[in-house]
Formats: structure tokens, sequence, C-alpha cells
């Protein structure tokens, strides 16, 4: 049994069922909540790569993934496996179901088909695993692994978080909390940062910062990381939690970024200006400054 992503309720079933389950989802808390009941994780290797020896039969099944480009990774590193047969099945909501995901998994498998709904839900069923690799998307001196959040582009807060950051020199001991695709810190040891870390709790993410260089971590929030061990944290929180907008998500990333700055250091954040983060920025830091806002996007600077 391989599991993909979902709630564990599935997962504690499989495991009942006996034999191996194998868990894919890409996030850190979820793996590790699934390692603890007696699943494989994983974790931050490359999907094509953790399963090339398997071998036997499998059925792959979990909640059919936002991104195609998620899919896609999912789609070819499970044909390519060792398996002389495995058969995909993904759900979702019918409103989140596309015909281009049909034509993602088609690449990778001979038959693709749509199961009976059940009442706003149905299920993407592929078989026949064809000849297939997985390779990154690259560009713009990045790479985009699976899904993570912007592929192998530069994302436009991203870039506006990076034109606000001191020179380089200047930074000292810096943080990438929730790195992405590393494009904030991309090159920032080349331009004289003393020292570069990252850290994502995204497994495609981690994987996308290392592929161009970066010292990237897969933890939760730096959670594996000294208290008080950068000069400067740059924070390019995400806000939707799947399909959904969900605001809360900053909370423990700006909890961490207080615990991990030095006395002294600086905390820069980029947001969407309309979700309003200065309230809880306000609540963790003594001095708040806007230090530059488009017409999209916010960045803040703070200070202990």
């Amino acid at each position: 049994m391989v599991r993909i992503q979902e709630h564990h309720r599935p997962t504690r079933a499989a495991l009942a069922a006996g034999g191996p389950v194998v868990f894919l989802d890409p996030d850190y808390a979820r793996s590790r909540a699934a390692a603890a009941l007696g699943a494989e994780v994983a974790g931050d290797v490359r999907l094509d790569e953790y399963l090339a020896a398997a071998s036997g039969s499998a059925i792959a099944v979990g909640e059919m993934p936002k991104s195609l480009a998620r899919l896609d990774y999912l789609a070819r590193s499970i044909a390519g496996a060792g398996y002389a047969d495995v058969r995909v099945v993904l759900g979702g909501n019918n409103k989140h179901l596309s015909r281009g995901m049909n034509a993602v998994l088609g690449e990778s498998f001979e038959d693709v088909a749509a199961s009976l709904g059940r009442g706003k839900f149905r299920c993407l069923v592929a078989s026949g695993p064809r000849e297939v690799s997985y390779e990154p998307a690259q560009g713009d001196g990045l790479v985009g692994v699976g899904g993570v959040f912007s592929g192998a582009k530069p994302d436009r807060g991203g870039e506006l978080l990076r034109s606000c950051l001191p020179p380089a020199p200047e930074l000292g001991r810096f943080l990438d909390l929730g790195c992405g695709n590393g494009s904030v810190s991309r090159g920032l040891v080349a331009g004289g940062a003393a020292l570069v870390a990252a850290t994502d709790s995204d497994a495609d993410a981690v994987l996308s910062a290392r592929a161009i260089g970066l010292d990237a971590t897969w933890d939760d929030a730096g959670s594996h990381l000294p208290d008080a061990s950068f000069d400067t944290i740059a924070l390019n929180p995400p806000f939707h939690d799947g399909t959904a907008v969900d605001a809360t998500l900053v909370q423990h990333l700006l909890d961490a970024s207080a615990r991990l700055l030095a006395p002294g250091g600086e905390l820069y954040l980029v947001h969407n200006s309309h979700l309003r983060y200065r309230g809880e920025v306000e609540r963790r830091f003594s001095s708040v400054q806007q230090v530059e806002r488009d017409k999209t996007f916010t960045v803040l600077r703070a200070r202990l």
C-alpha cells in the first residue's frame, strides 16, 4: 500500500490490514504522524529515487493534489518504480477535479478513468504504468521539484522581499524560513553572506532548494534549529491550506522567528496586503515597520 496524502484514518486502516504502508505526503507534520503509526515515510528524498527499488504489486491511494506539477511528480515516480503492477486511486471534490488531471495521469498510465461519484466526491483511477521518468522543472537559476510553490520561477512576493533585504555582507547569520524553491536566498552566499540556512515543512520545497545549492532542512518551522541563532530571517509564509485560504498559517512561523532571532536581529516578512498580518507581527515583536508595499504585497521589518 502506498499512501499519497490524506488524514490518518485510512493510514490506520491500511496498517491494520497488514503489509507495508509507504507514506509519500510532503508535509513534515503529517509524515511524522504517519511514522508514529508505523508507516514508512519517504520524507525529504526524491520519490522517484525512493521508489526505484520497489517490486511486486501495490495500490496507491490518497487525495488528489491541487497542483498538476505535484500530480505529475507522483504519477511518474510511481509508474516508473519497480512495481510489476500498480493502481493509483486519487479522490477529490468534483469542483476541484479537472480534465487536466486525467491528461497528466494519462502520460504515466495506460488507463485512466473516473469512478462513480458519492455526493460531491469521486476518484480518478489509473493503472497500467508506462515507461516514464521524472525530471524537475528548471528555469531562472531555480529548480521546481513536484508541487513546490511557484515551481522553477521566483514569485512576486518573494522578489519584493528579496529586494528589501540588507546587502548580503550585512545579513550576518541568515535564515530563509519557509524557503520554498529558494528564490529569496539564492546567490546570497556568493554575494558575501556569512551563513545562509533554509528550512521548510514541505519536502518538495526542501529538495528544490537543495538542488540550487542551499543548505535546506525538512522540519516544522525550524524546530530543529537552536534558539537565538540567526541575525536576519526572511519569511514568505503560505496562506493556503489545500485550496482554502488560512491566514492562521503564519502564526507558528512568527513564533519560530521570535525564538530563532538573536538579540538585535531582524525579521523581514512579506504578505498579501489584504491579509493584514501586521497585528500578528506586533503581538510578538516590539518594533514593526513597513519597508515596502506595492499593489499586492507588503514587506514588514520587525525587531524583538
